[in-house]
């Protein structure tokens, strides 16, 4: 099996926060629990479960009351080790009291860990008995980066970076190897994958104690189909009497609250009319699968390659643009103007510093052409081409091709985890 290493997990065992308490959150798949059994230490780990009890890892796991998990972790911390209470958000806050009071006590270290974003408020909020003693570190999707850079020493440059685009959510990885061509294997897999999906959909819902509605469901499913402003959401739930009135207000909360949840995520537009944020999943694979759903797939039909391809390749404009933004440290944009977009613009202090057309396969002569006219014509100074596929044609001031990604995402991995890792 295939391990994306993160600059997360360096961060965690050697970095600034590697002697804080922490409290580490995210919504749930995102790779919480592998980064902490992995890059912690622990020698206590509980996990608390729904049902009342826990189950404690303290050498043969045993299942046990959640007063007894508690002290188990507490009593570590005491002696100077570190220990970790997974899926915090299940335990009674009767309990908070408790884990304050094992603050002053040992030398040790305790590790919250929760599968809802709710909770970080609930631990940071100015009544709680846990302010100012644990530190916030928040777990999303692995890093365009370190996903590429880690599928790049199983995988050649062409299918690493292909992969990246969906292996970057980690629970993908344990029912799908990454080899060949993602395309046919994303077909092949489609019908169980987008149940996966629907059920993780349906936990993220169930962790943050909201209820999974229609209004949630189609706000979701519309965005997948490629409805990315708030006033065509509103059109389009209006339409299907979801809401009263097609106003964009209305979807606005709606968004922000799946945003909160991790679930969708506000992609700044540039010199786009009528509209300042392209609102789109967080996940491309929970994009691409609720897409494909929506074509058919719970039906146990496997789609077309086409229309997998065609789909990878919008969510593949994204994942460049998130890399290049990492290499820069510029702000990722992107851009509509009539009928055609700008894929990638990079952004400084609200210039454009410049612009790319991404593919998945390659670009003719004609189209890498074109492309570059077009963003010159915008009056963004660089214009770049990237393919997945191949290197493209020396028409613009910035090209990449596969090796090209590869090469640039090793780069800031390694620059990533340098910086977390170094012991201050």
């Amino acid at each position: 099996m295939v391990v994306i290493e993160r600059w997360e997990c360096w961060s965690i065992s050697r970095g600034p926060v590697g002697r804080a308490w922490l409290l580490v959150y995210g919504r749930r798949k995102t790779g919480k629990t592998f980064l902490l059994r992995s890059c912690a230490g622990a020698s206590v780990y509980v996990t608390v479960g729904r049902s009342g009890s826990c189950v404690v890892e303290e050498g043969e796991p045993r299942v046990a009351s959640l007063e007894e998990g508690v002290k188990a972790a507490l009593r570590a911390v005491e002696s100077g080790f570190t220990a970790v209470i997974d899926e915090f958000q299940r335990l009674p806050e009767e309990y908070w009291d408790l884990l304050a009071v094992s603050r002053a006590r040992g030398g040790g270290r305790l590790i919250l860990c929760g599968s809802s974003l709710g909770i970080a408020s609930k631990v940071f909020d100015r009544r709680s008995p846990l302010l100012g003693l644990f530190a916030p570190f928040k777990v999303d999707l692995a890093s365009p980066s370190d996903t590429v850079a880690s599928l790049s020493r199983a995988l050649n440059p062409e299918d690493a970076v292909k992969w990246a685009v969906v292996a970057r959510d980690p629970w993908l990885l344990g029912m799908l190897e990454p080899r060949g061509d993602v395309v046919e294997a994303l077909a092949e897999a489609a019908p169980l994958l987008a149940a996966s999906a629907s059920g993780l959909v349906g936990e993220i819902f169930r962790e943050e104690e909201r209820a999974l509605t229609q209004l949630y469901d189609a706000v979701l499913r519309l965005l997948a189909l490629g409805y990315w402003s708030s006033a065509a959401l509103a059109q389009k739930l209006h339409e299907a009497r979801l809401l009263a009135r097609p106003e964009a207000s209305h979807v606005t909360g709606l968004l922000a609250q799946l945003a909160a949840m991790g679930l969708v995520e506000r992609v700044r537009l540039w010199r786009t009319r009528g509209a300042r944020v392209y609102y789109r999943h967080r996940s491309s694979l929970l994009s691409l699968l609720t897409a494909l759903e929506e074509r058919g797939v719970e039906a146990g039909f496997k789609p077309p390659r086409e229309t997998v391809g065609s789909l990878l390749g919008v969510e593949a404009q994204f994942f460049v643009g998130e890399l290049l933004a990492e290499a820069t440290g510029l702000e990722r944009a992107y851009a509509v103007s009539g009928s055609w977009e700008v894929d990638v613009v990079l952004v400084k202090g609200g210039r454009a510093v410049a612009g790319y057309e991404v593919k998945l396969g390659p670009f003719s002569s004609s189209e890498a052409s074109r492309a570059v006219e077009r963003i010159r014509s915008l009056g963004i100074p660089k214009a770049g081409l990237v393919s997945l596929t191949e290197e493209p044609p020396p028409v613009a001031d910035e090209l990449y091709g596969p090796r090209d990604l590869v090469r640039l995402a090793r780069e800031v991995s390694e620059r990533r985890k340098l910086a977390h890792g170094s012991i201050s």
